[in-house]
């Protein structure tokens, strides 16, 4: 009989804990990032991303991934996760731009398909995927 109404305490403890609202129960995340723009340069890629969360992103990362072409002969990736140039946190309401060409000069011709990832330690994950075509060093994106 006891261990039944231990048992059944701490089930209905359980269940109270995990409909606490976030902010209660220490689970927040109040940082946000998100991919604001993916645009193209001659033989590269370029992307904007925002934290639009009210706290600092700590460790942020970002990786620019260019797969595709004609035999598939194009596959290109950069990551960045700070550098002493540009850091690894971001400001709330901060922009961080990086490229694709520190991994590599894009070149080729065919359909591309182009993947942004970012993340921080204390924000999701968000990742965002657009299609291309590169004609020469020249990239389009649909």
């Amino acid at each position: 009989m006891k261990i039944t109404m231990i048992s059944g305490l701490c089930i209905g403890f359980i269940l109270i804990i995990s409909f606490m609202p976030s902010s209660l129960s220490g689970n927040m995340v109040d940082t946000e990032l998100e991919i604001n723009d993916i645009r193209t340069l001659l033989g590269g890629i370029e992307t904007d991303v925002k934290n639009i969360g009210g706290s600092i992103a700590e460790e942020i990362s970002i990786s620019i991934y260019v797969t595709g072409g004609i035999f598939n002969n194009i596959d290109v990736q950069h990551d960045c996760g700070g550098c002493s140039q540009c850091g690894t946190t971001l400001a709330s309401g901060g922009i961080k731009t990086e490229n694709s060409l520190e991994a590599g000069f894009i070149i080729g011709f065919g359909n591309i398909e182009i993947t942004v990832t970012a993340s921080a330690s204390n924000a999701n994950e968000v990742s965002r995927t657009v299609n291309g075509l590169v004609i020469g060093p020249f990239i389009l994106l649909n």
